[in-house]
């Protein structure tokens, strides 16, 4: 009976001390999982970062190419309303000398009319 309850205690300290082991490589393996899984979301967070860091400079470049749009539009409309408005000027400036050359005339033939009614000295 001796040497059963000998090689009870013997298999229970040896299957003990594997259970021990075991236990020691579970933790290990959980050890590394825990930390391949923080490194993959490191580099998960790595990946999103550097595409968030590339959607803001695209954003950027296409917010600038906007204004730089907008600007050339806003000077071109400012030249053909510059254009639009020199136009004008001339226009009226045209008609004021018209008119003017038209008051100038019919003030000659009124002289004239005038004349001509007037009793000649002969």
């Amino acid at each position: 009976m001796r040497i059963i309850m000998i090689s009870v205690v013997l298999s229970a300290v040896i299957a003990g001390s594997g259970s021990v082991a075991m236990a020691d490589e579970l933790t290990n393996l959980g050890s590394e999982l825990k930390g391949e899984m923080g490194s993959m979301a490191s580099e998960a967070k790595g990946e999103m970062k550097g595409e968030q860091d590339q959607m803001k400079e695209s954003l950027k470049s296409k917010k600038e190419q906007m204004r730089g749009e907008i600007k050339a539009k806003r000077e071109q409309m400012r030249s053909e309303m510059k254009g639009k408005r020199d136009a004008l000027k001339a226009e009226r400036k045209e008609m004021k000398k018209a008119a003017k050359a038209k008051r100038s005339k019919a003030k000659k033939q009124a002289e004239e009319a005038v004349e001509s009614l007037e009793p000649s000295a002969y």
